[in-house]
């Protein structure tokens, strides 16, 4: 079976890497074809270019920039999404 793993975090001895690596390790154990897209590693970018957005309700949507992502997500019979969730918040309390 073909899985897309999809790593997004920018420090390489983060818990999201480890936790990569050891579901990689085990659907290999299992079989598994395995294809990792790491985002920090390639530099993606998240925003919409200008050109990306005024296609974006024509007729033709200009996908150049993630061709080879579709490819992968269509290829992929099965997907695993490793990410943080920032905890992160603001000094101020909702309650002031």
């Amino acid at each position: 079976m073909n899985c897309l793993v999809v790593v997004a975090h920018p420090l390489e001895d983060s818990l999201c890497h480890y936790l990569s690596t050891q579901t990689i390790e085990h659907l290999k154990d299992k079989g598994y074809t395995i294809k990792v897209i790491d985002l920090y590693r390639r530099g993606f970018q998240p925003a919409l270019t200008a050109q990306e957005r005024q296609s974006y309700y024509g007729d033709a949507y200009d996908s150049s920039n993630v061709e080879d992502d579709i490819s992968q997500l269509l290829a992929a019979e099965s997907l695993v999404l490793v990410f943080p969730t920032w905890w992160f918040g603001s000094d101020e309390s909702p309650h002031n």
